[in-house]
C-alpha cells in the first residue's frame, strides 16, 4: 500500500558539487544548481511537496567531506520515518574500483584524498534510525552503489533489510552520466523532475519505471535500482490539485556535446584516461555448477553408445553420394558390354554395383527393380535402384548388334543413364530394337 512519508519525522538533504578548479581534471556542470534547487522546490511544494521547508537542507558546493558529514549527520539522526539523500555531480572510482564523490576541491590524481567516499555515505545512511532511506545518485558509475549496498558484512545486510532502502542510480557500476551542454538539468534528474511534476502521484517503483522510458526513448543511460522491504511502496510527492497551475515539465533540447566526463562523443579527459581512474574488470558472481557423480557413468555410456550406432550405421547402409557414384559406374560399364537382347540384367546391374568397391564395408547390395519395359522381346528399360531412402534410376537403351535366329537370340549393345529419384510406374510402348523409353523420368531428389 502506498503512503506518504511523516512530513514531522522525515529529513532530506541534496547534495550537489557543479564547480571544479582549473587543473583539476573535472569541468564545471552548471546544471547541478538547477537540479538542488528544482528537486527542492518540487520536494516542499506547499500543495504537492511532502516535507517542510526546514526539513529539505541543500549542501551545494561543499568545501569538505566534514562539511558534508555534519549534515548528513544531523539528518540521518534526526529522521525516523524518511531519510532522503540526493547526489549529483562526477562520480569518480580509484584504483580498486570503489565510488567516490567528487567535491569542488578534488583533485583526480588524488581521489582517495579529495573526494567524499561512497563507503562513508553508505555507513552513515545504514546508522540512520529512519524507517525508510532513499537514496539517490545522479553521477558516473552510481550504479557501484548498487553493488557496495548489496555487499558487506552480513551484520550490515540485515540492517539494510531490517529498515528498508531504496537505492536509485543514473547509470550502471560501469558507465558515466550525461549533463547535455545548454540544458537546464542533468539528463536523469530532468527526467526524475519531469516524472515527479507529473499529474499522477507515482510511488517509487512506478517513479524509476517513469524515468527509465523517458531515458531510454531519448536513448540515454539506463538508471539502475535496489529496493528492499517494500521501500518501493512510498510515494514522494502528493496528488496534484486540479485547479492550482502546475508548472510544466522541464523541456530540455538533445544533447549536442558532453560536458560530463566519459562520454562518448568527444575525447575522454586526462583523468579518465590514466590508470587511476581506469575502470576494473565488472565482478560478478561466480556461479559453480557441480554435476552429481553418479551422473557421469550414464552420460559416458550414452555417448559410446550414440558413437557405436553411428559407426554400425556406416558400416551397413548405403550413402546417397556413394550410391549415385555407383550407379553411374555401372551404367558406364554396361555401354562397353553386349548382351542377348532377353537377358535379365537385374543381376548383371547389382554384381557392377558391388563391383564398383564405392558401398559400405558390410553393406546389403541394393535392390534392383525393372520398372518399364517397352519390347518383350529387349532387355531395354527402367531399372529402379534402391537402398533404405535411397533411389535411382538407370534408363537402358539398345542398339541391335548382331540378329537373332533360330538357336540364339538378337545380341545388343547397351547403354545407359542415370537420373536421381524413382522410375515412373507407367510402362511406354516399345520402338523396336535401338528404341528408348518415350518418355524421360523426372528427377525428384
Amino acid at each position: 500500500m502506498t503512503r506518504l512519508p511523516d512530513p514531522d519525522r522525515s529529513r532530506a538533504i541534496l547534495i550537489g558539487t557543479g564547480t571544479h578548479a582549473d587543473g583539476s581534471g573535472l569541468p564545471s556542470l552548471p546544471a547541478i544548481g538547477a537540479n538542488l534547487a528544482d528537486l527542492r522546490q518540487v520536494l516542499t511544494d506547499p500543495v504537492t511537496g511532502s516535507l517542510p521547508v526546514d526539513h529539505c537542507i541543500t549542501a551545494a558546493d561543499p568545501a569538505t567531506a566534514g562539511e558534508v558529514g555534519t549534515l548528513l549527520a544531523r539528518a540521518a539522526a534526526e529522521a525516523t520515518d524518511l531519510l532522503f539523500v540526493y547526489y549529483s555531480g562526477h562520480g569518480l572510482v580509484d584504483e580498486r574500483g570503489r565510488l567516490h564523490l567528487a567535491l569542488p576541491g578534488t583533485d583526480t590524481a588524488d581521489i582517495r584524498w579529495t573526494a567524499l567516499p561512497f563507503e562513508t555515505l553508505r555507513e552513515e545512511l545504514l546508522d540512520s534510525p529512519a524507517a525508510i532511506r532513499v537514496l539517490v545518485l545522479d553521477c558516473c558509475f552510481s550504479g557501484r552503489a548498487i553493488e557496495a549496498m548489496t555487499s558487506g558484512h552480513s551484520t550490515v545486510a540485515g540492517q539494510i533489510d531490517v529498515a528498508g532502502t531504496y537505492t536509485l542510480a543514473s547509470t550502471s557500476a560501469t558507465a558515466v552520466a550525461y549533463a547535455p551542454e545548454g540544458a537546464t538539468h542533468t539528463a536523469f534528474t530532468g527526467a526524475l523532475l519531469a516524472a515527479l511534476r507529473g499529474p499522477v502521484a507515482l510511488n517509487l517503483d512506478d517513479l524509476f519505471d517513469e524515468v527509465r522510458r523517458d531515458l531510454a526513448v531519448r536513448d540515454m543511460p539506463r538508471p539502475q535500482r535496489r529496493v528492499v522491504n517494500n521501500a518501493g511502496n512510498l510515494v514522494l510527492v502528493r496528488p496534484p490539485d486540479p485547479t492550482a497551475p502546475r508548472p510544466a515539465p522541464a523541456s530540455d533540447p538533445p544533447p549536442t556535446a558532453w560536458t560530463d566526463p566519459g562520454a562518448s562523443a568527444p575525447p575522454l579527459p586526462l583523468w579518465h584516461q590514466g590508470s587511476v581512474t581506469a575502470l576494473p574488470e565488472s565482478r560478478r558472481p561466480k556461479v559453480e555448477i557441480r554435476i552429481p557423480p553418479w551422473v557421469w557413468l550414464p552420460l559416458l555410456l550414452l555417448a559410446a553408445g550414440l558413437i557405436g550406432w553411428y559407426w554400425l550405421y556406416t558400416q551397413t547402409h548405403w550413402d546417397r553420394g556413394d550410391l549415385r557414384a555407383a550407379v553411374q559406374q555401372a551404367a558406364v560399364e554396361l555401354g562397353k558390354q553386349s548382351t542377348f537382347a532377353d537377358e535379365d540384367l537385374r543381376i548383371h546391374i547389382a554384381r557392377l554395383i558391388d563391383e564398383s568397391g564405392k558401398g559400405p564395408p558390410h553393406g546389403i547390395t541394393p535392390s534392383v527393380t525393372r520398372i518399364a519395359k517397352p519390347d518383350s522381346d529387349s532387355n531395354a528399360g527402367d531399372y529402379e535402384v534402391t537402398s533404405q531412402d535411397i533411389a535411382f534410376c538407370m534408363h537402358v537403351t539398345t542398339t541391335l548388334k548382331a540378329p537373332g535366329h533360330d538357336l540364339l537370340p538378337a545380341t545388343v549393345n547397351l547403354s545407359a543413364t542415370v537420373t536421381d529419384g524413382t522410375c515412373p510406374t507407367a510402362s511406354r510402348p516399345g520402338a523396336g530394337n535401338g528404341s528408348s523409353p518415350s518418355s524421360t523420368p523426372s528427377k525428384t531428389s
